[in-house]
Protein backbone atom coordinates (compact mmCIF):
# COMPACT_ATOMS: atom_id res chain seq x y z
CA UNK A 1 0.00 0.00 0.00
CA UNK A 2 1.42 3.37 -0.98
CA UNK A 3 2.08 5.87 1.80
CA UNK A 4 -0.01 9.07 1.69
CA UNK A 5 1.55 12.05 -0.04
CA UNK A 6 2.18 15.04 2.23
CA UNK A 7 1.05 18.28 0.58
CA UNK A 8 3.53 21.18 0.74
CA UNK A 9 2.53 24.28 2.76
CA UNK A 10 0.45 26.94 1.04
CA UNK A 11 3.27 29.49 1.29
CA UNK A 12 5.63 27.11 -0.50
CA UNK A 13 3.09 26.50 -3.26
CA UNK A 14 2.52 30.26 -3.63
CA UNK A 15 6.26 30.92 -3.94
CA UNK A 16 6.70 28.12 -6.49
CA UNK A 17 3.82 29.32 -8.65
CA UNK A 18 4.76 33.03 -8.57
CA UNK A 19 8.54 32.81 -8.25
CA UNK A 20 9.26 34.78 -11.46
CA UNK A 21 7.18 37.72 -10.29
CA UNK A 22 8.62 37.50 -6.77
CA UNK A 23 12.16 37.59 -8.16
CA UNK A 24 11.37 40.62 -10.34
CA UNK A 25 9.85 42.38 -7.32
CA UNK A 26 12.94 41.66 -5.21
CA UNK A 27 15.21 43.12 -7.88
CA UNK A 28 13.04 46.24 -8.15
CA UNK A 29 13.27 46.66 -4.37
CA UNK A 30 17.04 46.22 -4.62
CA UNK A 31 17.24 49.05 -7.16
CA UNK A 32 15.01 51.30 -5.03
CA UNK A 33 17.11 50.68 -1.92
CA UNK A 34 20.37 51.27 -3.80
CA UNK A 35 19.26 54.54 -5.35
CA UNK A 36 17.74 55.63 -2.04
CA UNK A 37 21.02 55.01 -0.21
CA UNK A 38 22.97 56.85 -2.92
CA UNK A 39 20.71 59.94 -2.79
CA UNK A 40 20.72 59.90 1.01
CA UNK A 41 24.51 59.76 1.11
CA UNK A 42 25.03 62.55 -1.43
CA UNK A 43 22.47 64.72 0.34
CA UNK A 44 24.71 64.56 3.39
CA UNK A 45 27.94 65.14 1.45
CA UNK A 46 26.54 67.95 -0.73
CA UNK A 47 23.39 69.25 0.95
CA UNK A 48 23.18 72.46 -1.10
CA UNK A 49 24.49 71.18 -4.42
CA UNK A 50 21.66 69.93 -6.63
CA UNK A 51 24.02 69.29 -9.55
CA UNK A 52 26.17 66.88 -7.54
CA UNK A 53 23.16 65.08 -6.11
CA UNK A 54 21.51 64.66 -9.51
CA UNK A 55 24.67 63.28 -11.15
CA UNK A 56 26.75 61.71 -8.39
CA UNK A 57 23.95 59.73 -6.74
CA UNK A 58 22.73 57.91 -9.89
CA UNK A 59 26.34 57.26 -10.91
CA UNK A 60 27.25 55.66 -7.57
CA UNK A 61 24.01 53.63 -7.57
CA UNK A 62 24.67 52.32 -11.08
CA UNK A 63 28.26 51.41 -10.15
CA UNK A 64 27.05 49.52 -7.09
CA UNK A 65 24.44 47.60 -9.07
CA UNK A 66 26.91 46.87 -11.88
CA UNK A 67 29.41 45.45 -9.38
CA UNK A 68 26.68 43.31 -7.81
CA UNK A 69 25.23 41.90 -11.02
CA UNK A 70 28.52 41.31 -12.81
CA UNK A 71 30.07 39.63 -9.77
CA UNK A 72 27.04 37.70 -8.55
CA UNK A 73 25.63 36.55 -11.88
CA UNK A 74 28.66 36.29 -14.16
CA UNK A 75 32.02 36.07 -12.37
CA UNK A 76 31.09 34.03 -9.30
CA UNK A 77 28.96 31.36 -11.08
CA UNK A 78 31.61 30.97 -13.77
CA UNK A 79 34.78 30.97 -11.66
CA UNK A 80 34.16 31.02 -7.89
CA UNK A 81 31.80 28.04 -7.66
CA UNK A 82 34.04 25.99 -9.95
CA UNK A 83 37.16 26.89 -7.90
CA UNK A 84 38.96 28.57 -10.81
CA UNK A 85 41.04 30.97 -8.74
CA UNK A 86 43.18 32.62 -11.44
CA UNK A 87 40.35 33.72 -13.78
CA UNK A 88 38.32 34.71 -10.70
CA UNK A 89 41.10 36.96 -9.42
CA UNK A 90 41.76 38.38 -12.89
CA UNK A 91 38.06 39.13 -13.50
CA UNK A 92 37.65 40.90 -10.15
CA UNK A 93 40.76 43.00 -10.75
CA UNK A 94 39.48 43.98 -14.20
CA UNK A 95 36.04 44.83 -12.79
CA UNK A 96 37.61 46.91 -10.04
CA UNK A 97 39.67 48.83 -12.61
CA UNK A 98 36.59 49.52 -14.76
CA UNK A 99 34.84 50.90 -11.67
CA UNK A 100 37.86 53.10 -11.02
CA UNK A 101 37.76 54.47 -14.57
CA UNK A 102 34.04 55.19 -14.23
CA UNK A 103 34.58 56.95 -10.88
CA UNK A 104 37.49 58.88 -12.37
CA UNK A 105 35.30 60.09 -15.24
CA UNK A 106 32.42 60.92 -12.91
CA UNK A 107 34.61 63.06 -10.63
CA UNK A 108 36.18 64.78 -13.64
CA UNK A 109 32.74 65.72 -14.96
CA UNK A 110 31.51 66.96 -11.58
CA UNK A 111 34.67 69.03 -11.03
CA UNK A 112 34.73 70.69 -14.43
CA UNK A 113 31.03 71.22 -15.13
CA UNK A 114 29.61 71.95 -11.69
CA UNK A 115 28.62 75.65 -11.54
CA UNK A 116 29.22 75.59 -7.78
CA UNK A 117 32.60 74.76 -6.29
CA UNK A 118 32.11 71.68 -4.12
CA UNK A 119 34.99 71.06 -1.72
CA UNK A 120 34.12 67.37 -1.31
CA UNK A 121 34.18 66.71 -5.07
CA UNK A 122 37.22 68.94 -5.71
CA UNK A 123 39.31 67.23 -3.02
CA UNK A 124 38.60 63.75 -4.38
CA UNK A 125 39.11 64.79 -7.98
CA UNK A 126 42.57 66.22 -7.22
CA UNK A 127 43.43 62.96 -5.46
CA UNK A 128 42.28 60.91 -8.48
CA UNK A 129 43.96 63.29 -10.94
CA UNK A 130 47.32 63.06 -9.17
CA UNK A 131 47.09 59.25 -8.94
CA UNK A 132 46.29 58.90 -12.64
CA UNK A 133 44.34 56.26 -14.54
CA UNK A 134 46.07 53.47 -12.59
CA UNK A 135 45.47 55.14 -9.26
CA UNK A 136 43.36 52.28 -7.91
CA UNK A 137 46.53 50.14 -7.94
CA UNK A 138 49.10 52.77 -6.95
CA UNK A 139 47.25 54.80 -4.34
CA UNK A 140 45.67 53.12 -1.28
CA UNK A 141 43.41 56.16 -0.73
CA UNK A 142 42.07 56.01 -4.28
CA UNK A 143 41.47 52.28 -3.95
CA UNK A 144 39.65 52.84 -0.65
CA UNK A 145 37.42 55.52 -2.18
CA UNK A 146 36.46 53.14 -4.99
CA UNK A 147 35.58 50.48 -2.43
CA UNK A 148 33.55 52.92 -0.31
CA UNK A 149 31.70 54.33 -3.32
CA UNK A 150 30.58 51.02 -4.80
CA UNK A 151 31.91 47.78 -3.33
CA UNK A 152 30.81 48.05 0.29
CA UNK A 153 27.08 48.10 -0.46
CA UNK A 154 27.48 45.56 -3.27
CA UNK A 155 29.29 43.18 -0.91
CA UNK A 156 26.34 43.37 1.49
CA UNK A 157 24.11 42.30 -1.41
CA UNK A 158 26.50 39.55 -2.48
CA UNK A 159 26.64 37.78 0.90
CA UNK A 160 23.04 36.40 0.81
CA UNK A 161 23.32 35.86 -2.97
CA UNK A 162 26.45 33.71 -2.63
CA UNK A 163 24.99 31.87 0.38
CA UNK A 164 21.83 31.05 -1.60
CA UNK A 165 23.88 29.90 -4.60
CA UNK A 166 26.02 27.62 -2.43
CA UNK A 167 22.92 26.08 -0.85
CA UNK A 168 21.44 25.45 -4.30
CA UNK A 169 24.70 23.93 -5.57
CA UNK A 170 24.98 21.71 -2.50
CA UNK A 171 21.35 20.60 -2.83
CA UNK A 172 21.81 19.76 -6.50
CA UNK A 173 25.04 17.90 -5.72
CA UNK A 174 23.31 15.85 -3.03
CA UNK A 175 20.38 15.19 -5.36
CA UNK A 176 22.71 14.07 -8.15
CA UNK A 177 24.58 11.82 -5.73
CA UNK A 178 21.29 10.34 -4.55
CA UNK A 179 20.16 9.83 -8.14
CA UNK A 180 23.49 8.16 -8.93
CA UNK A 181 23.16 5.80 -5.97
CA UNK A 182 19.58 4.96 -6.91
CA UNK A 183 20.63 4.34 -10.51
CA UNK A 184 23.45 2.05 -9.40
CA UNK A 185 21.05 0.17 -7.13
CA UNK A 186 18.53 -0.18 -9.95
CA UNK A 187 21.25 -1.40 -12.29
CA UNK A 188 22.34 -3.98 -9.74
CA UNK A 189 18.75 -5.13 -9.33
CA UNK A 190 18.42 -5.41 -13.11
CA UNK A 191 21.63 -7.42 -13.33
CA UNK A 192 20.45 -9.75 -10.58
CA UNK A 193 17.02 -10.13 -12.18
CA UNK A 194 18.66 -10.84 -15.52
CA UNK A 195 20.86 -13.46 -13.90
CA UNK A 196 17.81 -15.05 -12.28
CA UNK A 197 15.75 -14.82 -15.44
CA UNK A 198 18.24 -17.00 -17.30
CA UNK A 199 16.92 -20.02 -15.37
CA UNK A 200 13.78 -18.49 -13.87
CA UNK A 201 10.65 -20.06 -15.47
CA UNK A 202 8.47 -21.85 -12.94
CA UNK A 203 7.35 -24.43 -15.45
CA UNK A 204 10.95 -25.55 -15.91
CA UNK A 205 11.28 -26.28 -12.21
CA UNK A 206 8.02 -28.21 -12.18
CA UNK A 207 9.13 -30.15 -15.25
CA UNK A 208 12.43 -31.05 -13.62
CA UNK A 209 10.59 -32.35 -10.57
CA UNK A 210 8.37 -34.47 -12.82
CA UNK A 211 11.41 -35.85 -14.66
CA UNK A 212 13.07 -36.65 -11.35
CA UNK A 213 10.02 -38.60 -10.19
CA UNK A 214 9.90 -40.59 -13.45
CA UNK A 215 13.57 -41.59 -13.59
CA UNK A 216 14.22 -42.05 -9.86
CA UNK A 217 13.77 -45.82 -10.00
CA UNK A 218 15.25 -46.33 -13.48
CA UNK A 219 18.48 -44.30 -13.30
CA UNK A 220 19.64 -43.11 -9.87
CA UNK A 221 22.60 -41.17 -11.27
CA UNK A 222 20.46 -39.28 -13.77
CA UNK A 223 17.92 -38.61 -11.03
CA UNK A 224 20.64 -37.07 -8.88
CA UNK A 225 21.62 -34.75 -11.73
CA UNK A 226 18.03 -33.62 -12.15
CA UNK A 227 17.76 -33.09 -8.40
CA UNK A 228 20.86 -30.88 -8.31
CA UNK A 229 19.61 -28.87 -11.26
CA UNK A 230 16.20 -28.57 -9.61
CA UNK A 231 17.83 -27.21 -6.43
CA UNK A 232 19.67 -24.62 -8.47
CA UNK A 233 16.40 -23.58 -10.06
CA UNK A 234 14.61 -23.51 -6.72
CA UNK A 235 17.29 -21.27 -5.23
CA UNK A 236 17.04 -18.81 -8.12
CA UNK A 237 13.26 -18.75 -7.91
CA UNK A 238 12.51 -18.57 -4.22
CA UNK A 239 15.65 -17.58 -2.31
CA UNK A 240 17.18 -14.65 -4.18
CA UNK A 241 14.36 -12.10 -3.97
CA UNK A 242 15.66 -10.83 -0.64
CA UNK A 243 18.76 -8.62 -0.24
CA UNK A 244 20.48 -11.11 2.10
CA UNK A 245 20.45 -14.90 2.25
CA UNK A 246 21.88 -17.32 4.76
CA UNK A 247 25.49 -18.13 3.88
CA UNK A 248 24.92 -21.88 4.16
CA UNK A 249 22.23 -21.67 1.46
CA UNK A 250 24.57 -19.77 -0.84
CA UNK A 251 27.30 -22.36 -0.26
CA UNK A 252 24.82 -25.19 -0.83
CA UNK A 253 24.01 -23.58 -4.18
CA UNK A 254 27.74 -23.66 -5.00
CA UNK A 255 27.92 -27.35 -4.06
CA UNK A 256 24.96 -28.24 -6.27
CA UNK A 257 26.69 -26.48 -9.14
CA UNK A 258 29.94 -28.38 -8.47
CA UNK A 259 28.06 -31.69 -8.39
CA UNK A 260 26.59 -30.93 -11.81
CA UNK A 261 30.04 -30.11 -13.15
CA UNK A 262 31.43 -33.36 -11.71
CA UNK A 263 28.80 -35.32 -13.58
CA UNK A 264 29.25 -33.34 -16.78
CA UNK A 265 33.03 -33.80 -16.71
CA UNK A 266 33.00 -37.34 -15.36
CA UNK A 267 34.86 -38.70 -18.41
CA UNK A 268 37.53 -35.99 -18.40
CA UNK A 269 40.66 -35.78 -16.19
CA UNK A 270 39.25 -32.96 -14.05
CA UNK A 271 39.51 -32.90 -10.24
CA UNK A 272 36.79 -30.87 -8.52
CA UNK A 273 37.29 -30.34 -4.80
CA UNK A 274 35.26 -28.42 -2.22
CA UNK A 275 36.20 -27.64 1.40
CA UNK A 276 34.12 -25.80 3.97
CA UNK A 277 34.76 -24.85 7.59
CA UNK A 278 33.03 -22.76 10.23
CA UNK A 279 29.34 -22.13 10.92
CA UNK A 280 27.92 -20.49 7.78
CA UNK A 281 24.33 -20.78 9.04
CA UNK A 282 25.10 -18.00 11.54
CA UNK A 283 25.83 -15.40 8.85
CA UNK A 284 24.16 -13.92 5.78
CA UNK A 285 25.37 -12.70 2.40
CA UNK A 286 24.00 -11.11 -0.78
CA UNK A 287 22.58 -13.86 -3.01
CA UNK A 288 24.35 -15.09 -6.15
CA UNK A 289 27.53 -13.27 -5.17
CA UNK A 290 29.92 -16.24 -5.26
CA UNK A 291 28.79 -18.26 -8.26
CA UNK A 292 30.61 -16.04 -10.79
CA UNK A 293 33.99 -17.02 -9.30
CA UNK A 294 33.19 -20.71 -9.69
CA UNK A 295 31.77 -20.34 -13.19
CA UNK A 296 34.88 -18.38 -14.17
CA UNK A 297 37.11 -21.23 -12.98
CA UNK A 298 35.37 -23.77 -15.23
CA UNK A 299 35.13 -21.38 -18.17
CA UNK A 300 38.79 -20.36 -18.20
CA UNK A 301 40.44 -23.24 -16.38
CA UNK A 302 38.71 -26.41 -17.54
CA UNK A 303 37.00 -25.66 -20.82
CA UNK A 304 39.15 -26.79 -23.71
CA UNK A 305 41.80 -28.36 -21.48
CA UNK A 306 43.76 -31.23 -23.03
CA UNK A 307 45.76 -32.03 -19.90
CA UNK A 308 44.58 -32.97 -16.38
CA UNK A 309 42.89 -29.96 -14.77
CA UNK A 310 41.45 -29.08 -11.39
CA UNK A 311 39.12 -26.67 -9.62
CA UNK A 312 39.39 -26.20 -5.86
CA UNK A 313 36.82 -24.22 -3.89
CA UNK A 314 37.38 -23.37 -0.23
CA UNK A 315 34.96 -21.54 2.07
CA UNK A 316 35.84 -20.56 5.62
CA UNK A 317 33.97 -18.39 8.10
CA UNK A 318 35.30 -17.75 11.60
CA UNK A 319 33.44 -16.84 14.77
CA UNK A 320 33.86 -13.10 14.10
CA UNK A 321 32.09 -13.22 10.74
CA UNK A 322 35.26 -13.01 8.65
CA UNK A 323 34.51 -14.98 5.50
CA UNK A 324 37.15 -16.20 3.06
CA UNK A 325 36.15 -17.70 -0.27
CA UNK A 326 38.90 -19.04 -2.50
CA UNK A 327 38.61 -20.52 -5.97
CA UNK A 328 41.74 -21.96 -7.54
CA UNK A 329 41.91 -23.56 -10.95
CA UNK A 330 44.55 -24.79 -13.34
CA UNK A 331 45.46 -22.83 -16.46
CA UNK A 332 45.65 -24.92 -19.62
CA UNK A 333 48.53 -24.30 -21.98
CA UNK A 334 46.11 -23.16 -24.65
CA UNK A 335 44.92 -20.27 -22.50
CA UNK A 336 46.48 -16.76 -22.65
CA UNK A 337 49.56 -16.23 -20.51
CA UNK A 338 49.30 -14.59 -17.13
CA UNK A 339 50.85 -11.41 -18.41
CA UNK A 340 48.06 -10.74 -20.89
CA UNK A 341 45.08 -8.58 -19.86
CA UNK A 342 42.42 -11.15 -20.73
CA UNK A 343 43.99 -13.65 -18.34
CA UNK A 344 43.94 -11.19 -15.49
CA UNK A 345 40.51 -9.68 -16.02
CA UNK A 346 38.43 -12.76 -15.23
CA UNK A 347 35.80 -11.77 -17.75
CA UNK A 348 32.67 -9.67 -17.46
CA UNK A 349 31.34 -11.80 -14.60
CA UNK A 350 34.08 -10.73 -12.20
CA UNK A 351 33.68 -7.10 -13.25
CA UNK A 352 29.99 -7.22 -12.31
CA UNK A 353 30.83 -8.94 -9.02
CA UNK A 354 33.29 -6.18 -8.19
CA UNK A 355 30.56 -3.61 -8.83
CA UNK A 356 28.12 -5.44 -6.56
CA UNK A 357 30.74 -5.80 -3.85
CA UNK A 358 31.57 -2.11 -4.00
CA UNK A 359 27.89 -1.18 -3.80
CA UNK A 360 26.94 -3.64 -1.05
CA UNK A 361 30.15 -4.15 0.97
CA UNK A 362 32.24 -1.03 0.40
CA UNK A 363 35.13 -1.02 2.87
CA UNK A 364 34.20 -4.49 4.15
CA UNK A 365 35.90 -6.69 1.56
CA UNK A 366 39.09 -7.41 -0.34
CA UNK A 367 39.19 -9.20 -3.68
CA UNK A 368 42.45 -10.54 -5.07
CA UNK A 369 42.88 -12.31 -8.40
CA UNK A 370 46.28 -13.69 -9.38
CA UNK A 371 47.28 -15.58 -12.51
CA UNK A 372 50.56 -17.39 -11.92
CA UNK A 373 50.97 -20.27 -14.36
CA UNK A 374 49.90 -22.94 -14.00
CA UNK A 375 47.19 -21.69 -11.58
CA UNK A 376 44.64 -18.89 -11.35
CA UNK A 377 43.37 -17.96 -7.90
CA UNK A 378 40.59 -15.66 -6.76
CA UNK A 379 40.31 -14.89 -3.05
CA UNK A 380 37.41 -12.94 -1.58
CA UNK A 381 37.64 -11.85 2.06
CA UNK A 382 34.74 -10.00 3.60
CA UNK A 383 32.96 -9.20 6.85
CA UNK A 384 29.47 -10.70 7.02
CA UNK A 385 26.38 -9.78 8.98
CA UNK A 386 25.20 -12.18 11.63
CA UNK A 387 21.82 -13.88 11.37
CA UNK A 388 19.68 -13.19 14.42
CA UNK A 389 18.04 -16.63 14.30
CA UNK A 390 20.32 -19.04 12.41
CA UNK A 391 18.67 -21.90 10.59
CA UNK A 392 20.03 -25.46 10.59
CA UNK A 393 22.82 -26.05 8.10
CA UNK A 394 21.54 -27.01 4.65
CA UNK A 395 22.25 -30.61 3.81
CA UNK A 396 22.83 -31.70 0.25
CA UNK A 397 20.75 -34.50 -1.20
Amino acid sequence: MNSPTIAPPRLTLFIQRHWDWIRITLHILLWIVTFGLAFYTTSILAPNDLFVRSVFAPGIALLTLAFFYISGYIIFPKYLYSFRSFPLFTSLILLFYIIHLFTYTLLYYLHNYNPINNQYIDTRWHLFESAGLLGCFTSPRVALINVVFTSNVALIYLVPKVAKDLVVILSRSLQLEGDKLRLERDNLDLELNFLKAQVNPHFLLNTLNSVYARIFEADQQAADLVLHLSELMRYNLYETDQPRISLDKELAYIQHYLDLERSRLAHQPVLIDYEQSGQPAHYQIAPLLLIAFVENAFKHGVKGATQPAYVQVRADVDTNGHFTFTVENSLPDSKPSASRPEARSGGVGLVNVRRRLEALYAGLYTLDATADRPTYTVTLTMELEQVSHPMPTVALA
